[in-house]
């Protein structure tokens, strides 16, 4: 079921409010090389991005996380259970926690759960790991305002498991009402997989199935990779995409004085979405397609509705003022207006070159704009790519990227 914007933020923050509680409760674990090497990075034992099918974003489980894994000691608050207080002061344990969600289902495949989580706790000793297995359902307790009620696994993964069964909090439940935990212990780790679904039956199938594959890595840590954790041509793949998506690659090199520069993130709506004037501020349209790189933006438009952007203050800006310079580019497809201006719409013109700058492109019966402004007054005028030559690498580079499901 595809979520539409506002509800899929919904569903992210509540997501994540969950799985940020689970880093300081869950209890992850380990391989029995893992839990008995020092040495082992608690972030390789998690459930990657790339063990899940196609279609999975990552969460992010704390502000500016990045390209981070999150990972935290577990804390001991007043409230602390005193089995796993004692647990806690005396082996110190660190974590690490991650969180899925589902943007699409690949066609011909299952949909999988709308959202994993996942939590690895690799322990330095038999004592410790045999400490914490026992107040795991403690540890579980702290997440829910019910305690969570223990059932017996149906599916074995590692040296023991356990099952317990939640019902989901209220603003998770259009993913479904059913939250499973599988937890278990691999040498001396830990480790939990979380999912969230419309009946029990199907979320203990399915944490199974997650649980295997992470168990994978405690068995055989390896470095989770930024590769593995990339997401950021996931939304592009989406088979709702019915727009053609111009790009620049997942790294753009034009070469010369002008930088390199990495894909960030994508986003697809599907919906344009008008100016926003408040009393504070005005916030510019909204595209229906956005592909973002460090230094660059790419809004697409289609036909229907380029005139929301082109209508708009801040379509406006720059590209209508009076000082504003032009260059149209003839492309293999189509053509490129490159616009040079200031910080306003002087009524004199400066003699200083142009400082802000923005692009139109006409290509493939969609409108491409680089560099949209995000409001009519936020004029940008320090970027590595504004310059009459900046902005023409760019829109000379700009190629169709083919869809994956045709």
């Amino acid at each position: 079921m595809r979520l539409s914007l506002g509800r899929r933020a919904t569903l992210v923050t509540a997501a994540v409010a969950l799985l940020a509680a689970c880093a300081a409760a869950l209890v992850p674990l380990g391989s029995a090389n893992a839990a008995r090497g020092r040495g082992t990075n608690p972030t390789w034992l998690i459930l990657r991005l790339s063990d899940l099918s196609l279609g999975y974003l990552n969460l992010e489980l704390e502000e500016e996380q990045g390209d981070h894994v999150f990972c935290s000691r577990l804390t001991h608050p007043e409230d602390t259970p005193p089995k796993m207080g004692r647990f806690i002061d005396r082996f110190h344990p660190r974590g690490c926690l991650g969180g899925y969600s589902r943007l699409f289902t690949p066609p011909g495949e299952q949909p999988g759960p709308e959202l994993a989580g996942t939590g690895a706790l690799p322990l330095q000793s038999d004592a410790a790991a045999d400490a914490g297995w026992k107040v795991v359902p403690e540890m579980l307790g702290r997440l829910m305002p019910d305690p969570p009620h223990e059932v017996k696994a149906k599916e074995r993964v590692g040296t023991a498991t356990r099952l317990f069964h939640v019902k989901a909090p209220r603003i998770l439940r259009r993913t479904g009402d059913k939250e499973a935990f599988l937890v278990w212990r691999t040498g001396n780790t830990l480790a939990a997989v979380m999912v969230i679904g419309d009946s029990f039956a199907e979320t203990d199938r399915q944490a199974a199935a997650l649980a295997r594959l992470q168990d994978a890595h405690l068995r055989m840590p390896s470095r989770y990779t930024l590769a593995e954790r990339f997401d950021g041509e996931v939304p592009l793949d989406d088979p709702k995409v019915d727009l053609p998506v111009y790009w620049l690659g997942r790294n753009f090199r034009p070469g010369g004085e002008l930088p390199d520069n990495r894909l960030f993130d994508s986003y697809f709506t599907g919906k344009a979405i008008k100016e926003n004037h408040e009393k504070f501020g005005s916030e510019a349209p909204y595209p229906p397609l956005y592909v973002r790189y460090a230094n660059i933006r790419l809004a697409t438009w289609s036909a229907a509705n380029w005139h929301i952007w082109a209508d708009s203050a801040s379509g406006k800006a720059i590209t209508s003022w009076k000082c504003t310079q032009t260059r149209t580019i003839p492309l293999a497809e189509g053509t490129a207006t490159i616009y040079g201006g200031y910080k306003e719409d002087y009524k004199r013109c400066p003699k200083d070159a142009p400082k802000a700058f923005t692009a139109w492109v006409d290509a493939g019966g969609v409108k491409v704009v680089v560099n949209p402004l995000p409001a009519p007054d936020f004029i940008e005028t320090v970027n590595p790519y504004g310059s009459f030559a900046g902005m023409e690498a760019i829109v000379r580079s700009l190629t169709l990227r083919p869809p994956r499901f045709p």
